[in-house]
């Protein structure tokens, strides 16, 4: 089997990683594709961030026996000559609700598994819904979602004789500046201490500081990089946040936990809104 790894570049919770699990063998994979380095919303710290939570991911996936193979360039061709040296049967992944160009990509591997005899299983992880026919009921199902267990961790993997973890391109091999500014931390350690900090002390006035540029900063989570590149779950953080709740100081402390908690359905409600209606990307709502 062979796991590619998109926007969920960690182990806890992972679907696809504890799918591979169970094969007789089994190889890790990212693709920095040059449609992404080019597109509009790619900038160099995304790229910089990338590589860090990256080098994160593939030190504990070695704790598992799993190398990460990193790779540059389009999928389908990063597929083909991947499967010329391991020729792996299943391709496992997330879904991924993303901008036109990751939907055509999207669309160029499935007819390139089909066309190769590669099972291509896509799994669920934020509250998303494919080919939703009705938005009733889609709040229940969100619940459903981010309530049910976790993805059990695997213990470990058994990697194809011979296969070892890439070296991570540089920046500079990328054809991207490095950033002007500091970045945040990268990576599931940094995810989870971020996690762990705003509940236990900065989500106390979230509320009432998430809407100023002068104390968002402090009074915000902070995840919004690490749920964009995954290095934690929206499960994860929903059900961290309700044990918080449960466990909260006070009423007013419990309130902006609540606050926090409601926009967690607002990420995958508007995210909802462009695999909906993908036109939205390009045309606004409220057309004359």
């Amino acid at each position: 089997a062979l796991v590619w790894f998109k926007r969920d570049l960690r182990v806890r919770d992972h679907a696809p990683l504890a799918q591979a699990a169970g094969f007789e063998r089994a190889i890790a994979l990212a693709v920095i594709e040059p449609e992404w380095l080019s597109s509009p919303e790619c900038d160099p710290r995304h790229v910089a961030h990338l590589l860090t939570a990256l080098d994160a991911l593939r030190e504990d996936l070695a704790a598992l026996g799993l190398p990460l193979l990193v790779r540059t360039g389009e999928m389908t061709a990063v597929l083909g000559a991947l499967r010329a040296q391991l020729p792996f049967t299943h391709l496992l992944s997330h879904e991924e609700t993303g901008p036109g160009w990751s939907y055509r990509r999207d669309q160029a591997v499935a007819r390139w598994c089909r066309h190769h005899g590669v099972d291509w299983r896509e799994f669920a992880q934020t509250g998303v819904i494919r080919r939703l026919r009705s938005r009733d009921g889609w709040a229940a199902r969100w619940n459903q979602r981010m309530n049910a267990p976790e993805a059990p961790r695997p213990r470990g993997f058994k990697a194809p004789a011979g296969v070892l973890a890439d070296p991570l391109p540089s920046l500079g091999a990328l054809g991207v500046h490095s950033p002007a500014v500091p970045l945040p931390p990268a990576g599931e350690r940094a995810a989870w201490d971020t996690l762990t900090g705003f509940l236990q002390t900065r989500s106390q006035a979230y509320r009432t500081t998430l809407s100023s540029p002068l104390t968002a900063a402090e009074g915000c989570s902070r995840l919004s990089v690490h749920l964009a590149f995954g290095t934690i779950s929206m499960r994860c953080v929903h059900q961290a946040t309700a044990a918080r709740l449960a466990d909260a100081p006070d009423r007013s402390w419990a309130n902006h936990l609540r606050g926090f908690a409601a926009r967690l359905r607002w990420h995958c409600h508007f995210i909802q809104k462009l695999e909906d209606e993908a036109a939205i990307e390009h045309r606004h709502f409220a057309r004359t």
